[in-house]
């Protein structure tokens, strides 16, 4: 291999690590953002509900939105 086509794959290789590194960059602030929902959610449910039962299906339903935002971050 010459070295022109050496360094052709050794920037195609780090152009390829950058992606991935990016992606999963991505992902994180993604699912970050997933996080901050989640909480948003269970601090509405506190303040609304008085019940038990109400705050707990309100609670239900903040982590049924978590799980969706975080399988569409991914």
């Amino acid at each position: 291999m010459t070295c022109s086509r050496r360094a052709v794959v050794a920037i195609l290789i780090f152009w390829a690590l950058l992606a991935i590194e990016n992606s999963g960059h991505a992902a994180q602030q993604e699912i970050a953002k997933c996080t901050a929902q989640l909480r948003k959610c269970n601090s509405h449910c506190n303040l609304v509900y008085e019940s038990k039962r109400a705050n707990r299906v309100c609670r239900d339903r903040c982590k049924d939105a978590f799980y969706v935002c975080k399988a569409q971050a991914n």
